[in-house]
């Protein structure tokens, strides 16, 4: 079994969200001065490769240290695409594989970006109808190799509220894609944090 990391590094100065402050890291103790090292980290839950729970959108929604550790691991299937604009016709081809799979992951090759100015857009993201379709589908999540299910400049988040309504999770800011099959087995916990709105995780495909 070969495993590819699809985690970005939390480090200082790393693409954020606009509007977020950047991860600090300080160095709190070191093995030269008190004989063992820790660092004190400062960031918010939605920093680098992350999750997005429905709480972090709605009310009542669930937050990630309620949910079933089994939410976060499972079969995910890859759709490439490549139009600013993704619609149900081009996830129609994957309908068979979703209807058995657990992870939609949407192959954008936005990860390119990663550290320019043009990360944050504009990348492909769903159509409204589109996220209502994937969110038929009973997955338990959708995964995105870009910083948003919608696109940044956006007030309403209508993407994330169709997807998160459902129940599912939304994995965001994911790399190394062009290393994975069509399908795969997909591993992203992410911390349990009490009353996690999301969390940073460490995502890993299984081949």
């Amino acid at each position: 079994m070969k495993a590819v990391d699809l985690t970005y590094t939390v480090e200082e100065g790393m693409p954020v969200y606009p509007g977020t402050e950047p991860p600090v890291i300080v160095e709190a103790t070191t093995v030269a001065v008190e004989g063992f090292a820790e660092k004190l980290l400062t960031l918010f839950s939605h920093t680098g490769t992350h999750m997005d729970a429905p709480a972090h959108m709605l009310k009542d929604g669930s937050c990630l240290d309620e949910m079933d550790v089994n939410t976060f691991m499972g079969k995910a299937v890859v759709a490439d695409v490549k139009d600013s604009v993704v619609d149900v016709e081009d996830l129609i081809p994957f309908r068979s594989d979703l209807d058995e799979g657990d992870y939609l992951i949407l192959r954008t090759g936005w990860s390119r970006f990663w550290g320019t100015d043009d990360y944050f857009g504009p990348f492909p993201v769903l159509s409204e109808e589109a996220a209502k379709w994937i969110s038929e589908r009973n997955l338990k999540g959708i995964g995105v190799d870009a910083i948003s299910v919608d696109p940044v400049e956006s007030t309403t988040l209508p993407n994330h509220l169709i997807l998160l309504g459902s129940g599912m999770v939304i994995v965001e800011n994911l790399t190394n894609l062009e290393k994975l099959p069509q399908s795969f087995t997909f591993l992203c916990l992410p911390l349990k944090i009490g009353h996690a709105d999301g969390a940073p995780i460490r995502a890993v495909g299984l081949l």
